[in-house]
């Protein structure tokens, strides 16, 4: 992962919703996901209702993130 770049899939979610002022709706239909996915990913790891997310969302996100970063 690159310096800088958040670590855990809370910080990293929380991060690319907040660089563009978007809600939980508007990321999750960004991203393709339903909203519960979203909340669930966003949960704390030991809660039980916590999912991890699949490695294609952490490559996406941080697809959208980079290409934020070099557009800006």
């Amino acid at each position: 992962m690159k310096k800088g770049m958040p670590q855990t899939q809370q910080e990293l979610l929380r991060h690319a919703m907040s660089e563009p002022g978007m809600t939980r709706e508007q990321f999750a239909e960004r991203i393709g996901a339903k909203h519960r996915a979203l909340n669930n990913w966003l949960l704390p790891a030991d809660s039980s209702e916590y999912r991890s997310m699949p490695d294609m969302v952490w490559k996406f996100v941080r697809e959208i993130l980079e290409h934020r970063r070099e557009s800006a």
